[in-house]
């Protein structure tokens, strides 16, 4: 772990990794931090051991306590879709693709949970509500894609297919009967949205997109009272002072997708984040659709609109390397990747106390 200051914010910044390994934050549809806040979680990618064929090598997940810095490997290259859980000091993961594994985050201890569907992989991380069922998309063997869930004791199970590539899915935290995911087109998408009701197995749009709406990477809030999600205004929306750039309009919206609001509208966000305690925002700046601009991690005041660009970064070599921030438990720390020189993820915390100090 090294300090720094951001030369163009002037706030202390931790970099806890190095490349020339991706070191990359878990993503921000999850929480990141341990229920005390004393750890983070990270995925390392060792491109040396993926060419050579190794089955392990020194990737998978990885564990850093916040004030040290000491870091501790969690999982190897065997498992995948780490996820810790809303409210228990508990992660989630998957190894040889079906078998899920559970996770104390503390100590590292690890118990079999259950299993998902043979042949098949999930096509994103493990999501888990207060209940405790588990749920995720998941690619089947029969090649079609499904929502399934696996309740505590019982077989998984398969509760809605569809040859759509369906992504992101997050059970709510506070209600297991509801499940968001989208479909995932790697772009723009005519209906991206969908919310699954698993009692009644009904599916039905979230955010109704419109012609020429750009609706993506959306997000519970810790309760499960709401969602973030960004709305960006097409390719070649031209700003009389920028030139072309692209606004991110940041929109909230209710858990049943009834009631929308804009609360916030910057260039070049991509990524939101509540914080748990919902007043708090952040969100990463990115160069994207051919608009070059100083990436890096803004946060932004959900009562007054206020906004602050807190931290700068390198230019993301994939999305993989985006920042992806999001905020610990306590809503006083973000969590973001910040691409190196050569634009790989290296993961990074900003205190947000010395922002407030002057806000």
């Amino acid at each position: 772990m090294i300090t720094y200051v951001d030369p163009v914010t002037g706030y202390t910044v931790r970099r806890y990794t190095e490349g020339p390994e991706r070191n990359s934050k878990l993503y921000f549809t999850c929480e990141n931090f341990s229920v005390d806040d004393k750890y983070f979680f990270f995925m390392k990618e060792n491109n040396l051991a993926k060419q050579a064929n190794a089955e392990l090598g020194e990737g998978g997940c990885y564990r850093a306590e916040v004030e040290t810095g000491e870091i501790t490997r969690v999982t190897d290259t065997n498992y995948r879709g780490f996820a810790t859980d809303r409210e228990k000091n508990i992660g989630y993961t998957c190894m040889h693709e079906s078998e899920v594994w559970a996770v104390e985050l503390n100590t590292g201890e690890k118990w079999h949970v259950g299993d998902l569907p043979r042949g098949g992989q999930i096509t994103g991380h493990l999501t888990a509500s207060a209940s405790g069922r588990i749920a995720c998309s998941y690619h089947l063997a029969n090649k079609l894609y499904a929502l399934v869930i696996l309740d505590p004791g019982k077989e998984a199970e398969v509760v809605y297919e569809s040859d759509y590539r369906l992504g992101h899915a997050q059970i709510c935290p506070s209600d297991e009967n509801l499940i968001f995911y989208i479909h995932e087109t790697e772009g723009d998408a005519q209906q991206r949205t969908w919310m699954f009701d698993v009692k009644e197995r009904y599916v039905r749009p979230y955010y109704v997109e419109h012609p020429h709406e750009w609706i993506t990477h959306e997000v519970w809030s810790g309760d499960g009272a709401e969602m973030a999600l960004m709305k960006l205004d097409p390719p070649g929306f031209v700003d009389g002072e920028k030139g072309e750039v692209h606004t991110g309009n940041i929109i909230i919206g209710d858990k049943d997708g009834r009631h929308f609001d804009v609360a916030y509208t910057g260039l070049q966000l991509l990524h939101p984040c509540l914080s748990r305690d919902r007043k708090w925002l952040c969100a990463d700046r990115i160069s994207y659709l051919g608009t070059q601009v100083q990436e890096g991690v803004v946060l932004i005041e959900r009562a007054t609109g206020k906004s602050k660009l807190i931290a700068t970064t390198g230019c993301c070599k994939t999305g993989a390397d985006h920042q992806h921030p999001s905020f610990n438990r306590k809503g006083d720390q973000i969590l973001f990747s910040h691409p190196d020189d050569n634009g790989i993820a290296q993961v990074c915390v900003i205190d947000l106390h010395q922002v407030w100090q002057d806000w």
